[in-house]
């Protein structure tokens, strides 16, 4: 409904109409829960991928930049960033509960980027993390992207399918699970590689010789080591 027009004549007249909203708004909710309990069956019951893990970082990222795309003032995109976030959070534990293990440093972003649903485990090392990943499926690890070992996520049997947070000017951890990426319509590759391609920015040595970011989804590639959407950035997120 387009408010530009609306002039409540008393704060009674305005709390009502709060509360109207409110209470569609929970309406809203409870449709979108019962549409997510039968996205979870259709999962379970088509087996694959999607039957052990609901969590779909580029169909997220994805909506993030439809929102911020949509929200105008008075509204926050901050504001609609944490609700949806903790939305995401709750509808996707009901779908199928997951937990997400990572070193205690990057413990406080996995629970902003995942939410309070979401099972936080805190390791040691992201060396114990991957192991974990590997060991559960649907497990994601968050692996703190400053000195990250890449030969130990390209050998973990994981991929890189996003980096944290997904939104914000700055990559802070990459989020690694058994899962193949998905494209999200503004993508970044990560290749291991001894001859970066011109487009590409290294980031750090491997055994291959770099990993480096590439402009892109190109997880067919043979050397790539995962995909990730780019973070929604009001700037310019590098790589």
């Amino acid at each position: 409904m387009d408010d530009s027009g609306w002039r409540p004549t008393s704060l009674d007249e305005a709390r009502q109409r709060i509360d109207a909203i409110d209470s569609a708004m929970l309406d809203l909710l409870h449709e979108r829960a019962q549409v997510v309990v039968e996205v979870g069956r259709l999962k379970r019951e088509g087996g694959g991928a999607g039957a052990a893990s609901a969590y779909r970082p580029a169909r997220e990222v994805m909506m993030l930049r439809a929102f911020h795309a949509r929200t105008t003032h008075p509204l926050a995109f901050a504001t609609v960033n944490a609700v949806w976030r903790e939305i995401i959070s709750g509808f996707t534990a009901a779908q199928m509960p997951f937990a997400v293990v990572t070193p205690a440093a990057t413990a406080p972003l996995a629970r902003n980027v995942f939410g309070a649903q979401a099972q936080i485990v805190a390791m040691t090392t992201g060396a114990d993390c991957l192991d974990a990943m590997r060991g559960t499926p649907g497990t994601v690890a968050l692996i703190p992207a400053g000195n990250t070992d890449w030969d130990a996520i390209a050998a973990s049997g994981g991929k890189v399918v996003a980096a944290a947070p997904y939104a914000g000017d700055s990559i802070e951890a990459w989020c690694v699970t058994v899962a193949s990426p998905e494209p999200s319509g503004e993508d970044v590759t990560l290749l291991a590689t001894a001859t970066p391609p011109d487009a590409a920015t290294i980031l750090g040595p491997c055994a291959q010789g770099h990993i480096v970011a590439l402009p892109g989804f190109h997880i067919d590639r043979p050397d790539a080591i995962g995909a990730y959407p780019r973070p929604l950035s009001t700037g310019q997120t590098k790589p």
